[in-house]
């Protein structure tokens, strides 16, 4: 049993000296919105060893959303060492989101509380509400 909480422990550890990659980080979170993902988020970290981690958080509403995420992450890193983990949880009311084909997304309707940026907010404040946690050292969720 104490051998279990020692590498529990130490894998707790190995994880913390990670040091985020802000810039990419940004660049890739606003280069998966662009691609359609508005609810995912990317955070990039390097450790001190050299190993590359990419973090994915956020929401879709199907599986091939999940799966499209991480190949156009991986695709805009172009490096097949980096280690990605997948926290995007998958959610169909996330497509009642979307905007009507035709409307101007980044418009002033943006503001409006039907936007996706406002849902976005209200869903991100619930789930903290109620005891989920906020990414460390994240910014806003949305550019």
């Amino acid at each position: 049993m104490a051998v279990i909480a020692i590498v529990g422990v130490c894998s707790v550890a190995r994880a913390q000296n990670y040091v985020i990659d802000q810039g990419t980080s940004d660049a890739l979170t606003k280069y998966l919105h662009m691609s359609e993902l508005p609810m995912v988020t990317a955070q990039f970290s390097t450790s001190a060893g050299g190993r590359k981690q990419l973090i994915l958080t956020g929401f879709v509403a199907t599986q091939f959303g999940r799966n499209d995420a991480e190949r156009i992450a991986i695709g805009y890193l172009n490096d097949p060492s980096v280690n990605l983990v997948d926290q995007i949880l998958l959610d169909p009311h996330v497509e009642d989101m979307r905007p009507p084909p035709g409307s101007a997304a980044a418009g002033p309707e943006a503001q409006s509380p039907n936007s996706p940026d406002q849902l976005w907010k209200k869903t991100m404040q619930g789930i903290y509400k109620n005891g989920g946690q906020s990414p460390a050292g994240s910014g806003p969720m949305l550019p």
